[in-house]
């Protein structure tokens, strides 16, 4: 018997074919699927972490941006406070240096307008001329006050100086401050001061320089605030030498004459004026005024020296006069020289 292999049949062989067709096509099917979900899921996996760095980065810039945004509003507001403090100060500063200008504004027209018065004043004061007088000796000391206008001409140069018998109107200021009735060599008081004073007479000034005594008197004369007023010796011969001397002012006469005038109703000044008002000798201040200007006065010669000084009781304006004089060349032309000027001061408006 012939042994005959088994033979496939062919629908078998057509049915396996399909069998391994449809293996291979599931197989292929899940490796797809298994492909398809891998690369879903890396996908997947890659946007969670792509979108948290996302959303880091997103709010690292958010909070980035927060303080950044907060600090230029600070800036802003601490700008926009300094700039109004600085406006503020700029404001007070500006108001203040206003202030001080309007101040100093006010200030210096105050002081412009003072000066413009003060200058107006004195553009307006009526001239005293004293040329003659001051060209008549080598040193001239000069003044005039007017009590009633308060006007004031002065050479401004006061200083001590012989006084000569102007000495005499100071010794009898101390003499009739004394309180006591004086009785001296057996004459009262007035009966020495009287011819001392209207006719220089000399003896009766040495017998009350020899009662008083030179230092109560000079200590008297300080006390009064007549600082150059001094005594140094007995009234002597206008020719004779000698190195002491009696001495006054300019200033000491002015503030002797004022405080005549000031108290002339009241004792002891009303009988001086009285006195004064009986001088002799009438060769300078009275000489060219008015025989009825009542005029009180005490003139004074020695060598080389021309002084005058007294009250003229001008109706309108009375004013006290001093003329001291010293290097005297010629002694007309001195006195002359006083008249003029006393002439010129009552005379002027």
């Amino acid at each position: 018997m012939l042994n005959v292999g088994r033979h496939t049949d062919p629908n078998e062989k057509s049915k396996g074919k399909y069998v391994a067709i449809g293996l291979l096509a599931v197989a292929l099917s899940g490796a797809l699927f298994f492909g398809v979900r891998t690369v879903l899921n890396y996908d997947s996996e890659k946007q969670e972490v792509v979108q948290p760095e996302k959303k880091a980065k997103a709010k690292t810039a958010a909070s980035s941006t927060k303080p950044s945004e907060k600090t230029v509003a600070t800036k802003k507001t601490s700008e926009a406070k300094a700039t109004k403090e600085t406006s503020k100060a700029t404001k007070n500063s500006s108001k203040k240096s206003s202030k001080k200008k309007t101040a100093t504004t006010k200030s210096t027209k105050k002081e412009s307008q003072t000066k413009e018065s003060s200058t107006t004043k004195q553009a307006a004061l009526p001239k005293l001329d004293s040329t003659k007088l001051t060209a008549s000796a080598g040193k001239v000391y000069y003044g005039v006050h007017y009590f009633k206008s308060g006007r004031d001409y002065s050479s401004k140069n006061s200083e001590a100086t012989v006084a000569a018998n102007v000495i005499k109107v100071f010794i009898m200021d101390y003499a009739l401050a004394q309180k006591n009735d004086q009785q001296i060599d057996g004459k009262n008081l007035r009966e020495w001061l009287e011819p001392m004073i209207q006719k220089n007479d000399d003896d009766a000034t040495n017998v009350l320089i020899d009662h008083y005594g030179i230092d109560q008197m000079n200590a008297y004369f300080k006390e009064q605030g007549y600082q150059d007023t001094k005594i140094e010796r007995r009234m002597l011969d206008i020719n004779v030498k000698s190195d002491k001397d009696n001495y006054t002012s300019l200033n000491d006469c002015l503030k002797l004459l004022e405080k005549l005038y000031d108290q002339k109703e009241q004792e002891p000044q009303k009988t001086m004026i009285a006195i004064m008002e009986g001088q002799k000798i009438r060769t300078k201040i009275p000489h060219k005024l008015p025989k009825d200007l009542k005029v009180a006065n005490i003139t004074g010669e020695q060598d080389q020296v021309e002084n005058d000084i007294g009250i003229v009781f001008a109706k309108d304006d009375p004013y006290a006069i001093v003329v001291l004089t010293k290097e005297v060349p010629d002694i007309v032309k001195t006195r002359e020289a006083i008249a003029e000027y006393s002439l010129a001061a009552s005379k002027l408006k």
